[in-house]
């Protein structure tokens, strides 16, 4: 199990003021394989989260605009990369 560290810029940045971003985003580095990828569906992060699709569909827009994540879409699944993932783990 990965241990990762938040610094405190992030309470700086668009994700703190925007609390739906914010979990989603932590969320994202806790699910994340080693390489900071994931695969996942817009239904098992509401789950996850217990927040809506459209919750989900707008924090994850707006984690791609930040640069914090880069997705692509299939029919099936979300495939996440989360943008310097190992700055994000504690070594």
């Amino acid at each position: 199990m990965a241990t990762i560290k938040l610094d405190k810029a992030i309470l700086e940045g668009s994700e703190y003021r925007y609390a739906a971003r914010l979990k989603v985003f932590i969320t994202l580095l806790f699910l994340a394989s080693e390489t900071g990828e994931l695969t996942t569906t817009l239904s098992t992060l509401a789950q996850q989260t217990q927040l809506t699709i459209k919750q989900i569909r707008s924090a994850l827009t707006a984690l791609t605009k930040a640069g914090k994540i880069t997705k692509s879409t299939t029919h099936y699944n979300t495939i996440i990369n989360i943008c310097n993932y190992e700055s994000y783990l504690m070594l």
